[in-house]
Formats: C-alpha cells, sequence, structure tokens
C-alpha cells in the first residue's frame, strides 16, 4: 500500500496546477480542469475532526472558487458516525477498495482488443459523460472529456478498447510509472455488456504492464459495487482501501472517473 499511494500522490502532483498543503495531507487545484473531482480534491490520511477537515475543503476548494467539494481518504475502517458527520453536511460516502494482481487470471478475452489514441476515444467517453451526467453543463462535459490530457504529464496512459460495428463499445486506460501500473477507467457500453469485453481491455492492459517490467498493478474498485467481482475473477485481490467524500452541485461521483465507474 505504501508503494502505491506514492505512485497515486505522484500522478495527482504531477497532473496538478498546484499542490496545496492541507492539515493532515495535501490538495490538488488544476486551473484548466476546475469541474473534475480527480483534479481537484484534498488527500488525506489522518481521521481528523470532521468539522476540521470540511473546514480545510472549504478553505482550498472554495477559495480557488470551486463549487464542490472533494476529499480522499487513505484510511479505512472508519466509524460510522465519524462518516455520518460528513453525510449530514450533504456529502456522498463511497468506500472503495484498493486490488492488487496476485495471480493469473480465472478468464480468458473474448473479443480483440486495440490500443488506440485518446483522440480516437473521446466520442465514447463523451457519450458515457452524457449519460451518466444527464443535468452538466456543456462546459462540465468538455472537461471531463478533455482532463486526461493533465493526466498523461504524470505518467504514461494507454487506452485499451473492443471496437464494434458502429465504433468503440468497452474501454480502458493504464498508467505506468515504471515499476508500477494502475488500470483505469473500466466501462463498456450498456447495450454491450456481459459479453466479456470488460476482461478483454482489462487483460490486455495487464499484459502490457507485465511486458513492460512492471511488478506491481492495482486498480481501485467501488466498495459497494458489484465490478470487485470481476476483477477477482481476472486475479486482483483486495490488499486495502478507502473512502471518497464528495459534495457537488452536478458532477456527483463521476466527476472523479476511476474504476468505480466500471461495467462490464
Amino acid at each position: 500500500m505504501e508503494r502505491i499511494r506514492d505512485f497515486e500522490h505522484r500522478i495527482m502532483r504531477g497532473s496538478a496546477s498546484e499542490v496545496v498543503p492541507v492539515t493532515g495531507g495535501f490538495a490538488v487545484l488544476s486551473h484548466q480542469f476546475p469541474n473534475s473531482y480527480e483534479h481537484n480534491c484534498l488527500v488525506v490520511d489522518a481521521p481528523l475532526d470532521p468539522a476540521l477537515l470540511m473546514g480545510e475543503a472549504d478553505r482550498v476548494l472554495g477559495g480557488a472558487g470551486l463549487h464542490h467539494r472533494a476529499i480522499e481518504l487513505e484510511m479505512e475502517g472508519l466509524e460510522p458516525a465519524w462518516l455520518a458527520e460528513f453525510q449530514a453536511c450533504g456529502y456522498d460516502v463511497h468506500p472503495t477498495l484498493t486490488m492488487v494482481l496476485r495471480r493469473p487470471a480465472r478468464r480468458s478475452a473474448s473479443a480483440p482488443v486495440e490500443r488506440v489514441s485518446y483522440e480516437e476515444l473521446k466520442p465514447v467517453v463523451e457519450a458515457g459523460s452524457r449519460r451518466a451526467l444527464p443535468d452538466a453543463t456543456e462546459l462540465s462535459i468538455r472537461q471531463l472529456v478533455e482532463r486526461r490530457t493533465a493526466t498523461k504529464r504524470a505518467c504514461e496512459v494507454t487506452h485499451h478498447a473492443v471496437r464494434g460495428p458502429d465504433g468503440f463499445v468497452a474501454r480502458c486506460d493504464l498508467y505506468r510509472v515504471a515499476p508500477i501500473a494502475q488500470v483505469e477507467s473500466v466501462e463498456t457500453e450498456p447495450e454491450w455488456r456481459s459479453r466479456g469485453y470488460a476482461t478483454a481491455v482489462v487483460l490486455d492492459a495487464v499484459e502490457l504492464a507485465q511486458k513492460s517490467g512492471c511488478d506491481l498493478i492495482f486498480l481501485i474498485a467501488d466498495a459497494d459495487d458489484w465490478p470487485q467481482q470481476l476483477y477477482r475473477r481476472l486475479g486482483f485481490e483486495r490488499v486495502g482501501g478507502g473512502y471518497t467524500l464528495q459534495h457537488g452541485p452536478d458532477l456527483g461521483r463521476a466527476g472523479r472517473s476511476s474504476p468505480k465507474t466500471s461495467n462490464s
């Protein structure tokens, strides 16, 4: 987990326009993508007083003129009463699982996978954002589509996709800073699910990570959703967890974009 946290911090800091110290951790700000929760959030590794932590979010994110609040808690097993204080103030609380590749997959790919440019993927990324966020503004949608350019400043990013008759129907990203890699943004178009396409793109990303010398391959999954079961069948095992706390106008959890939004 220490190596994974170091990797995550490197990506977040390297993607940011500004890094701000906060009590218990740090915050990242992106002047280019202010509507992206992923690129504008606090990262904290201590169970501070909820009022203090929310005050820090107000100070940094609110001080930057942002309308949302997002906090990544790098700890697990927090008391429900402690989390309830955030919920009482309008925060959504999402527990997460950190899963590491530990063994060979029990499933095989059922479709060919292409490694494509992000420009090729933009139409399906935009369609997914509009589907998840029907009330989001055009500015928000545009930022959600374009924000991956910030991530590419911090690491090597590859895009793995299954092509259907009218475009890409499943995809995932792979972030690499050898010898560590992260599988990200696993998603399948709704009408193409349950065909093994998520399995195919994840296995292709894992293959590339292994061939490029990565000895630690991980992903972050939603603790309350079923894709974690798929990842277990693909050889990933839980090694830790945390919480994502979010409060905002129209982006909700989709503003963050991670395997927590994945679909098989």
